[in-house]
């Protein structure tokens, strides 16, 4: 029997990834079902199972990889930054991945009945709510933004606002009012 690799290991869990997070952002997470993504990445429904042992297992790889690449893009995008720009590139991308910003809540309601799902959940904003944080500061000691309230409670302000819009958008709100709505709050909350 041929040895498997740990890179073809590695893309083929990645591809599967890919493949889940397509059909769950088309199907929805309960209505999916393994064949579909097995079918969908091009491998048996048991080779599948040799990677991920549930549904479940999938959608946390695909929150924990989700969250690791926004947050990725955000800090790239904080690099040099006197500005409130990135927030502006924040939104772009809740755009951008507007069609799967529902799994987003699928995963809220989920982590109320899996414990698991739950402490994966609060990491995930745990560590949003860190870069938000470490950018608000930077702007706080350069007078740039407010500095009356604390950068987590503003950090953790914008993440609210970060999940009221991007509900807007999952629900079809005109896109340029949410744009306004979130450009206004962001003022609201942050300017001095």
């Amino acid at each position: 029997m041929p040895k498997v690799v740990p890179e073809y290991k590695k893309m083929a869990k990645i591809k599967i990834v890919q493949a889940a997070y397509k059909v769950f952002s088309d199907k929805g997470y309960h209505p999916s079902k393994m064949d579909e993504i097995a079918r969908e990445v091009g491998v048996s429904k048991a080779t599948l199972y040799s990677y991920f042992e549930s549904k479940e297992d999938l959608l946390k790889m695909i929150s924990i990889s989700t969250s690791q690449r926004l947050n990725e893009i955000f800090q790239k995008s904080l690099e040099g930054q006197n500005s409130l720009k990135p927030f502006e590139e924040l939104y772009n991308k809740m755009e951008e991945f507007q069609g799967s910003l529902h799994l987003n809540f699928e995963i809220l309601s989920l982590s109320s009945h899996d414990k698991n799902i739950r402490e994966i959940g609060r990491n995930i904003y745990d560590e949003k709510i860190d870069v938000f944080q470490v950018f608000l500061e930077n702007l706080q000691s350069k007078g740039i933004i407010r500095d009356d309230i604390d950068a987590r409670t503003l950090a953790r302000l914008v993440a609210a606002l970060y999940t009221d819009i991007a509900m807007q958008l999952v629900m079809g709100f005109d896109k340029s009012e949410v744009r306004e709505t979130w450009n206004q709050s962001l003022s609201a909350i942050l300017e001095k």
